[in-house]
């Protein structure tokens, strides 16, 4: 992707009905996701969160939310 910073993406669920997942976890994953894509980890990561998206996953009821860098 010349030209372009390559940015983390990542699904989070969670048990329908629950809180959804927290600054701390969100940043936890998006760090985890730089280190799976080769990315130095970033400091302050500025991100946005799209959910909740309801799911059955194995017959689970789950919230899904989507966060991703900007």
């Amino acid at each position: 992707m010349e030209g372009r910073a390559l940015r983390a993406l990542v699904v989070l669920r969670v048990e329908r009905g629950t809180p959804r997942p927290g600054d701390a976890a969100i940043r936890r994953a998006l760090q985890e996701d730089r280190a799976a894509l080769s990315l130095p980890p970033a400091d302050g990561i500025a991100y946005r969160l799209a959910g909740p998206y309801p799911v059955e996953l194995e017959g689970r009821a789950l919230d899904e939310y989507v966060a991703w860098e900007v």
